[in-house]
């Protein structure tokens, strides 16, 4: 077998004998504010539709977490240092030939169509969650 174009390789320097490269210091990375904070266009959160817009002041941060029981009908949700939410009605089985029930934090209501999808709830003064009208 003959090789064609072949080259005499160059030996690894010993150990001892590193390379010395310069390297410029890093510079501390600039803190910016976050984003405003708005709803995933990602897939993974293709099968979100509880959405936490504003924590109560004071508060280190806020949780919503919810859940659909599809037999009954019912939007079952708890907050904890939550002054507005956001529910995107368009990713869940609603049947709104049936009553809907809304739970949020242990009270219930009816939930009824309305002609837009995303539905912002408010905490009012009176700690009542109320529709926020577009």
């Amino acid at each position: 077998m003959t090789l064609v174009h072949c080259h005499k390789s160059t030996p690894t320097p010993p150990p001892d004998e590193v390379p010395k490269i310069d390297v410029p210091a890093a510079s501390p990375p600039a803190v910016e504010p976050p984003p405003p904070a708005r709803l995933p266009d990602d897939a993974e959160a293709a099968d979100r539709w509880l959405f936490v817009e504003k924590a109560k002041d004071g508060a280190p941060g806020g949780w919503a977490t919810g859940s659909f029981d599809q037999q009954k009908n019912k939007l079952d949700i708890h907050t904890r240092d939550v002054r507005q939410f956001v529910i995107d009605v368009s990713r869940i089985r609603i049947d709104w030939q049936r009553l809907v029930v809304l739970s949020i934090d242990g009270k219930h209501s009816e939930l009824r169509r309305r002609d837009f999808s995303l539905l912002h709830f408010r905490l009012d003064d009176h700690g009542q969650w109320v529709v926020v009208e577009p």
